[in-house]
């Protein structure tokens, strides 16, 4: 759905402007992102050139394009809308999203990297949880423990059947296939399970009737096979000999070009799943993989949906997640933070997850709106307050308007605002899609709705490989499965109410908080990455200079995860 249907420029263009080669380049990408890897990859190379070519003092992008160019974007956004949903191409996404029964992609370490409506509910875990063993059978524990372990490159058994136990009762509940999964993108394997029991329906018999031309009895002979796969079983209920039944199974194999009876069960396992996810429900809300996630209305009618980590009675401290960086933190995380009694309050940033966007309010003053709402809400004055990389920019606007806000700031992370020369050495995507977010917000949010069809069909590795080419650090990060599900959750919370939020995170980079910094009166330690190359600390060190109070220090990059 389109945040901003139209691309029109906020101020008119000159009807003189003439159209460039180079616009005529960008609207054709434009068009041919929408089926086309490349063909977005193009596109922001090609706005990369149209702004180099610019005044870089621009402050209002589109008065240099005619109004014919503003015509096709606008085609190109009235299109877009009108486009049907895409299937899922993300190998994690399409494998849950191929069955009807419960399906669940975990990483070596257990932490739910994708799951479908059915496998939250038997498994009990949600994307970014752990997912608990003791959902399965005592005696599926040794063949699975030996799967999880060539997971980890120590064992060689790469799938197995397991027994999965009602988690109330602890009954048998279904048999499900677990077996090793591995993206292209990444280092190590996912572990899928997924139920194996489906319903045999009417649906089910005509489809395969239909589409393989088998009789009546080959199609009973198939579904007594399904249910029980077993020929002396089939044979038994048909009250035939064993001998017929395998004559009619090869017939049955010679007709749907299944090279093996465990080909032709999962033949008919796909044919019964696909019945079944005409039926089946989908999420539609933010589910927090903490499952602590509170929801407070203000008095203005604003949501803010909240979470925690650390020590439940511990001194809280106020978390604001980035654009590009979750709140989930590593298990590891949450340990020191126990064992420090210190309790993380996380509100969902405007937009993000389940909270309110306020499209009548500038975004940093939506951002600020919120956080003081919260804080109030919460009852909460003189906390320490984190922003990781534009998180910081809301505490330094609601500690500028009250100085009592917080007793000290801690910012982790790139961000314009603490060093606006660490622009020039931001890939080329980040830099072009900044740069539009400043002078054409518009054209932003169509580039931006074409990326999010991009994601929906090819998952969020699309993004992140794109995001992070320059990047070998962060790359390693969203390809190791052990890391990769809480930057997926990232993901998710960002992108789940459309892309208008990451045009505002966007905007907010922006943001003149200057005088904010230069004039805070509390201790600020500003912390940042140096591994990775983009950012020179000595650049970071200016901060000292402008405000004694602030502190700067580098960190390991893989802390930041």
């Amino acid at each position: 759905m389109a945040d901003q249907p139209q691309s029109k420029p906020d101020t008119a263009s000159d009807d003189r402007t003439d159209t460039t080669e180079l616009d005529l380049d960008i609207v054709s990408d434009t068009f041919r992102a929408f089926v086309d890897q490349a063909a977005f990859d193009s596109l922001i190379e090609r706005w990369n050139q149209k702004l180099n070519a610019l005044d870089s003092e621009a402050s209002i992008l589109e008065r240099h394009f005619s109004t014919a160019f503003f015509k096709q974007m606008d085609v190109a956004a009235d299109t877009l809308d009108r486009l049907d949903a895409q299937i899922f191409e993300d190998p994690l996404e399409k494998v849950v999203a191929e069955v009807a029964g419960p399906a669940v992609v975990i990483s070596p370490d257990l932490r739910v990297a994708s799951v479908n409506v059915e496998g939250e509910q038997s498994f009990g875990a949600s994307q970014g949880t752990f997912l608990s063993l003791d959902y399965l059978s005592p005696e599926s524990r040794v063949d699975f423990d030996t799967v999880l372990r060539t997971a980890k490159g120590h064992a060689n058994l790469g799938q197995t059947i397991v027994q999965v136990l009602d988690r109330s009762t602890g009954e048998p509940a279904f048999r499900a296939e677990a077996f090793l999964l591995k993206a292209s993108n990444q280092d190590s394997y996912y572990i899928v399970i997924r139920s194996l029991e489906l319903e045999w329906s009417s649906e089910v018999s005509t489809t395969l009737s239909q589409a393989f031309d088998l009789t009546d009895a080959e199609i009973d002979v198939a579904r007594q096979f399904f249910e029980n796969c077993d020929l002396a079983a089939v044979a038994a209920l048909r009250k035939v000999s064993v001998h017929t039944v395998r004559t009619q199974m090869k017939t049955i194999l010679s007709k749907t070009g299944a090279t093996s009876q465990a080909e032709l069960i999962r033949l008919f396992s796909m044919v019964a799943s696909r019945q079944m996810l005409r039926n089946r429900g989908l999420l539609t809300e933010w589910q927090d993989p903490l499952g602590r996630e509170e929801i407070l209305m203000t008095n203005s009618g604003r949501k803010i949906a909240w979470t925690w980590m650390g020590a439940p009675d511990g001194t809280p401290a106020i978390f604001l997640r980035g654009m590009a960086m979750g709140y989930l933190l590593p298990e590891s995380a949450e340990k020191m933070l126990k064992r420090a009694g210190v309790k993380l309050l996380i509100p969902s940033r405007p937009g993000y997850g389940n909270s309110s966007l306020h499209e009548d309010l500038p975004v940093l003053e939506d951002n600020r709106v919120m956080l003081e709402e919260f804080l109030v809400g919460m009852g909460l004055k003189g906390c320490v307050g984190i922003g990781l990389s534009d998180g910081i920019i809301p505490l330094l606007a609601q500690q500028d308007k009250d100085p009592d806000t917080f007793s000290a700031l801690i910012s982790v992370g790139f961000n314009g605002c603490l060093n606006r020369a660490a622009f020039r050495r931001l890939p080329v995507p980040q830099a072009t899609l900044l740069r539009l977010a400043k002078t054409a917000p518009r054209l932003l949010d169509l580039i931006a709705r074409i990326g999010q069809r991009m994601i929906a069909r090819y998952g969020v590795d699309w993004y992140l490989e794109r995001a992070h080419a320059s990047t070998p650090l962060d790359l390693q990060i969203c390809r190791d499965p052990r890391t990769a599900t809480l930057v997926r959750d990232a993901c998710s919370h960002l992108v789940v109410q459309g892309t208008r939020t990451f045009v505002r995170d966007m905007q907010m980079f922006h943001a003149p908080v200057d005088s904010a910094i230069d004039e805070l009166a509390i201790p600020m330690l500003s912390m940042v990455p140096t591994e990775d190359g983009l950012f020179d600390i000595h650049e970071y060190r200016q901060l000292e200079k402008r405000n004694a109070r602030v502190k700067v220090s580098h960190f390991l990059h893989h802390f930041s995860t």
